[in-house]
């Protein structure tokens, strides 16, 4: 079979050339009937993926990271499918899935690898388990004359990563992959696999990582020249993390939703608008809009009900009557704490029973003719509204295949983790209603879900990745996608017309970037985007760590300074080409104390910062926090600002002297040069005039004793933070949802669920 070379628009150049249409990928994509548009897009965009990966036998490159960014519910594990199936046609022997923090979406990823790979085709695939044998069971599998490219799901949780990290280092292992490379795919990378810690040592200057962190850290060092490859509907977190940082992808591929695919555009734009007519979209009145604390609802609501007799009414229609699909699924969706879940599954279980009884009634009997009307009435309107007149059915002919639906219909509790890590058997009713929270967020198929319910009332500002990844209802509903709809309060509604227009945005700042840093620069700079809540701090963090000078000290490393004195340079140059110096401090005494100051624009010095680099996470954390902060204070009318300051320190003088010690990349000695005896004459860098209504960035020139080898000269910056503006900012923003309380809501759940 010929090589085709796929040609890439990109600066980052891609690391092989690859057989993109080898037997097996075709294999899979015939087996799940893909064709025309989709089939191309899917071959392409796995070449594109995996041209990006090292060569399955170069061990001795650096590892390498790539980012995979498609829809939510839009087949990103049909992409890592194929991307497995293609790897294998390219020599690849191993991949190992990090495969969700929960062990249902583990087994969920096990047996979707198993059906459409290994079970009908045992000879190429082979999977292995995660136990005690485990290593045996690679070297054998390596030992196969037919080459099959193994197959390691596991639960993305620090003992399971820790447990195959002990199986890497071992000689069994060592042995047996022969200088092979291993990819390593992280499914849902915005989850668990970023450092936990990152919020927490921005605050604090330390650097700790989380366990889940130091683990996938642990296991990449234990595999030389390995790929690991990010999946994601939210890509966020990835594109403003720090360069620096190993989980950082240097390179990306936006994935195509099939033609099938219904998502946001479709849900909440009503684009295109032929497809369906009209919105799928139902508002919870706020009364309705349920919270564990703020409206904690003491018997069923309305709008619950309505919901779910459309629910019953449209599984009588589509699969009892018309038997056009197998079953439908319902979600309902409420509060964090497994209590409020409990609660809705208690409403809908008695409702369901009593309307049982009532439709087991004479015809003439009250009960029956009351319930009989009110469903002709209210709901039969809304579940035909959108459908073909040829495929409407009369009522009465409806009628007797509600009782169907109710009594076979199954109530699934997933938001303990008992229930929650059960596997769900659809087969065994046509009508399936799930409650839940945490659990049906992230990475939870719900099988033919047609008809949301998701009442939870939103507190502060909500973060554009867990508006996205509660979007369960999105996914391959074309051929039902008439009788689904989604129930959401006022408020909520709200944000995901937003999110979709940012989600659209986001997609097409990635497609336009050539580099995940220049999406980065895009997305800071985006003024729809930048509301997003990882561009508003909370307000605990201004106050302590935005609030005066704060140096920063990027020495991580020799690669790092001389970018940095690249920067550096060239910026200044550039400055005193293009713009005037605004003035000049301390021009009378000595070189080592004379600076200059120019006025940037906000771009300038956004633009700036983000070019300066730092290895140390806290470092870059607090850059890239300084950069929101004034990103945020240019666009807020009540303390807007307008530029920044630029202060070059010493800049007619010999770089300042400091005492290096090159092990902890600190300085040992004073940072800032101090005070004359006489203040009036030299105040010390510190309390060198600054304005007090804008940021101030002052730019450092030092020579470290003693330095890295060929690098005796370093810059880095210094930055001040007026305490107008923190204050101004802190009051403003008072009503924010601190993100602490966040976190802890996050962990309540998941201590529930114990």
């Amino acid at each position: 079979m010929s090589t085709t070379i796929i040609k890439l628009k990109s600066k980052h150049k891609p690391l092989q050339v690859i057989n993109p249409a080898g037997d097996l990928f075709e294999s899979f994509a015939a087996y799940k009937g893909m064709e025309g548009e989709s089939l191309s897009n899917l071959r392409n965009e796995t070449a594109h993926i995996l041209s990006f990966c090292n060569k399955h036998d170069d061990t001795k490159a650096k590892s390498v990271t790539h980012l995979a960014f498609g829809y939510v519910q839009s087949g990103k594990t049909m992409s890592f499918t194929a991307l497995t199936a293609m790897a294998r046609d390219n020599g690849y022997r191993l991949i190992v899935y990090l495969a969700g923090s929960a062990k249902n979406l583990c087994d969920q990823t096990y047996d979707r690898l198993r059906t459409d790979l290994f079970d009908r085709d045992s000879h190429h695939y082979r999977m292995v388990k995660e136990d005690k044998q485990m290593a045996d069971s690679i070297r054998k599998g390596m030992l196969l004359s037919k080459k099959p490219i193994l197959l390691i799901p596991i639960l993305k949780h620090y003992t399971h990563i820790d447990a195959l990290t002990k199986v890497c280092k071992t000689e069994v292992f060592k042995n047996a992959l022969k200088g092979e490379t291993v990819i390593i795919i992280d499914d849902e990378a915005d989850q668990a696999s970023l450092n936990n810690y990152g919020y927490q040592n921005s605050k604090t200057g330390e650097f700790k990582m989380s366990r889940t962190y130091e683990s996938i850290l642990k296991l990449r060092l234990a595999l030389p020249g390995h790929s690991y490859v990010q999946y994601t509907a939210t890509p966020q977190a990835q594109i403003l993390i720090s360069i620096d940082d190993i989980l950082s992808p240097k390179s990306h591929t936006v994935l195509s939703p099939g033609a099938a695919y219904t998502g946001g555009k479709l849900f909440f734009k009503n684009e295109p608008a032929n497809i369906v007519g009209g919105s799928l979209i139902k508002k919870i009145p706020n009364d309705e809009a349920y919270h564990v604390r703020n409206n904690d609802l003491d018997k069923m609501p309305t709008s619950l009900h309505e919901a779910l007799w459309f629910h019953v009414m449209t599984t009588a229609i589509l699969v009892h009557l018309q038997e056009k699909i197998q079953y439908l699924s319902m979600m309902v969706h409420p509060d964090n704490p497994v209590k409020s879940s409990a609660k809705f599954r208690d409403w809908v279980k008695d409702e369901l029973e009593r309307y049982s009884k009532y439709l087991l009634k004479p015809e003439g009997h009250d009960s029956r003719r009351r319930i009989i009307t009110e469903l002709k009435d209210k709901i039969y309107p809304e579940v035909i509204k959108y459908m073909n007149k040829d495929e409407i059915p009369p009522f009465d002919d409806v009628l007797p295949f509600l009782s169907d639906a109710i009594n076979d219909c199954q109530l699934h509790f997933v938001n303990s983790k008992k229930d929650g890590e059960k596997e769900i058997d659809w087969s065994l009713g046509s009508m399936h209603i799930l409650f839940g929270a945490q659990l049906l967020n992230r990475g939870f198929t719900i099988n033919n879900l047609s008809t949301t319910y998701m009442p939870r009332h939103t507190v502060g500002v909500a973060t554009a990745d867990t508006i996205e990844q509660r979007c369960r209802f999105f996914g391959y509903k074309m051929k039902y996608i008439k009788s689904c709809r989604v129930y959401l309060p006022e408020q909520s509604i709200t944000n995901y017309v937003d999110y979709v227009d940012n989600e659209e945005e986001l997609r097409t700042i990635l497609k336009n970037s050539d580099t995940l840093k220049e999406a980065g620069h895009a997305l800071m700079s985006s003024p729809n985007l930048q509301q997003c809540r990882k561009n508003v701090l909370p307000s605990d963090l201004v106050k302590t760590t935005m609030d005066g000078n704060c140096k920063m000290e990027a020495f991580d490393n020799p690669d790092v300074i001389q970018h940095n004195n690249s920067v550096a340079a060239a910026f200044v140059k550039k400055l005193e080409k293009e713009k005037n110096i605004s003035h000049t401090l301390y021009k009378s005494t000595t070189k080592q104390r004379e600076h200059r100051v120019w006025n940037l624009t906000i771009d300038e010095a956004v633009d700036f910062l983000l070019d300066f680099q730092f290895a140390s996470v806290a470092e870059a954390v607090r850059r890239d926090n300084t950069v929101r902060y004034i990103k945020y204070l240019a666009a807020w009318p009540g303390c807007k600002i307008d530029h920044v300051e630029f202060m070059q320190m010493a800049y007619d003088g010999k770089p300042m002297r400091r005492s290096f010690n090159p092990d902890k990349a600190k300085i040992k000695s004073t940072f800032y040069t101090g005070a004359d005896k006489d203040s009036s004459i030299y105040p010390g860098d510190q309390n060198v005039h600054m304005s007090e209504d804008t940021i101030t960035i002052q730019l450092y020139n030092f020579e470290l004793t003693p330095c890295f080898p060929n690098r005796p000269t370093a810059h880095t910056l210094s930055i001040n933070y007026p305490k107008k503006l923190s204050t101004a900012y802190c009051t403003n923003n008072q009503e924010i949802e601190d993100i602490d309380t966040l976190f802890k809501e996050i962990e309540e759940e998941y201590e529930s669920n114990a």
